[in-house]
């Protein structure tokens, strides 16, 4: 069941979103979109068939450009991103489950202005706060980032490299970053049913640049029935081959055995790697690494000292 709202204006954000059943949390959801104080962008929701009350609260907002519809394939929430995705119009996209939301209410305008004013970024990210199914506020991910920032554009791949640190939803793209670098069901993508890992590593690995914001962005819900739990040794085996990936990519290119090439968010190479520069990225690398390290051991013994 197809409900259209589409006008002449071309948004310049497009927020995307799989939906199935989620009508308990959905309103939530809405309301940290639609709350936003930027108002040039649209919101999709792909529904797979629910079957709960997410059509009737759907029918609530002629905000929302959305579709019902099974998905026929076995991996719904991928083939869902991307008919969202298709349905859209925006410049920027992103995606958000439709049990998470968005808790800076200045976040869309913040990416706007960031992107709108550097064509050499390519995406736009903050931080994460865990929210359990009755909406209680958890755990803030990376929040020393608050006090003293990640590297920015360039500067982030030595510290990706160490840390293997990457988004969720919490991002912002440019849309042809957005095509060119999230997965798509394919057969034979490793990262096909657990894509923000593979989306992460071809972001770092094909050059294209991020730019952090200091705020709390996107909150993330955990619930019930969840496909993380349901697939729980898939996504886990996924990881691995991130990891492995990412460790693969570290050693080969501070070796220079491949060359990595910066682009901007037209996918222009704007800067290749030379030679010359190898030993200034072992040094950043070994030193992040030290650091990360670092972190782990001492938040073991606060995790100790608190239990």
């Amino acid at each position: 069941m197809p409900i259209s709202n589409e006008s002449s204006t071309i948004p310049k954000i497009s927020v995307i979103s799989p939906c199935l059943n989620d009508g308990k949390f959905l309103r939530e959801t809405i309301g940290s979109v639609l709350g936003q104080t930027y108002d040039n962008f649209e919101f999709i929701i792909k529904d797979g068939g629910s079957t709960d009350d997410t059509i009737e609260i759907l029918k609530e907002y002629p905000q929302i450009r959305w579709v019902s519809e099974k998905e026929s394939g076995d991996n719904p929430i991928l083939d869902a991103i991307w008919q969202a995705f298709s349905m859209s119009r925006g410049e920027y996209i992103i995606f958000l489950c439709v049990s998470d939301g968005l808790v800076d209410r200045q976040w869309l305008k913040r990416c706007v202005e960031i992107l709108d004013a550097d064509p050499e970024i390519s995406w736009v990210w903050g931080l994460s706060q865990n929210m359990t199914e009755d909406s209680r506020i958890g755990k803030l991910w990376w929040a020393e980032f608050l006090e003293q920032q990640p590297p920015q554009k360039m500067d982030f791949l030595p510290f990706w490299m160490a840390t293997g640190h990457g988004m969720e939803s919490n991002a912002c793209f440019r849309r042809h970053v957005f095509e060119t670098c999230h997965p798509k069901n394919k057969l034979e993508d490793p990262f096909r049913f657990h894509p923000t890992p593979g989306f992460n590593y071809r972001l770092n690995t094909m050059g294209y640049l991020p730019h952090f914001i200091p705020t709390v962005s996107y909150f993330g819900r955990t619930h019930g029935n969840q496909r993380q739990e349901a697939l729980e040794n898939m996504l886990d085996s996924v990881i691995k081959t991130y990891d492995r990936y990412v460790r693969e990519y570290r050693e080969k290119f501070l070796y220079g055995n491949i060359v990595h090439r910066f682009r901007d968010g037209n996918g222009n190479v704007i800067h290749e790697v030379g030679k010359n520069e190898l030993w200034n990225y072992r040094k950043k690398v070994l030193t992040y690494r030290i650091k990360a390290k670092l972190r782990r051991e001492l938040q073991k013994l606060m995790d100790h000292i608190v239990y």
